[in-house]
């Protein structure tokens, strides 16, 4: 079930996993407020042990999303955002997102792993995750 709310929104929260850019949570929130997440706040940045990773390189961040949009949308979002850091010849997108291989998206009890590309499979888990929290 979706977390509606009072003004008819919904709330879930982002993972960002891999290789994460300091300022990368930062430009994906950007992204998702253009793409009409009408709040978009970071709840968790972990860096790694140090001697692990560079210095600009948090291990995991997590993300708050509400938005007053569909899911669609945010998945959409997250895929486009995703891709471009796919398509970055140096592997550091044009927007932060530096080496985030993989978004997971929590809504109560459900999750789903968005990952570029994506496969057929992941197409249809999508599918499912959307359907199951939309509005009836």
């Amino acid at each position: 079930m979706v977390e509606r709310e009072p003004d008819g929104g919904f709330v879930c929260e982002l993972v960002l996993h891999g290789d994460v850019r300091a300022d990368a949570p930062t430009a994906l929130g950007q992204r998702l407020a253009e793409g009409g997440a009408a709040r978009v706040e970071p709840v968790h940045a972990a860096r790694p042990a140090p001697g692990r990773r560079a210095g600009g390189v948090v291990e995991v961040a997590t993300l708050a999303v509400t938005s007053l949009g569909t899911l669609v949308a945010i998945v959409d979002t997250i895929r486009g955002w995703l891709t471009e850091e796919r398509n970055a010849p140096s592997g550091n997108g044009p927007d932060g997102s530096g080496g985030v291989t993989s978004i997971t998206v929590i809504m109560g009890d459900d999750k789903m792993e968005i990952i570029q590309p994506s496969t057929a499979a992941e197409e249809r888990l999508v599918e499912a995750f959307v359907r199951r929290h939309s509005a009836s």
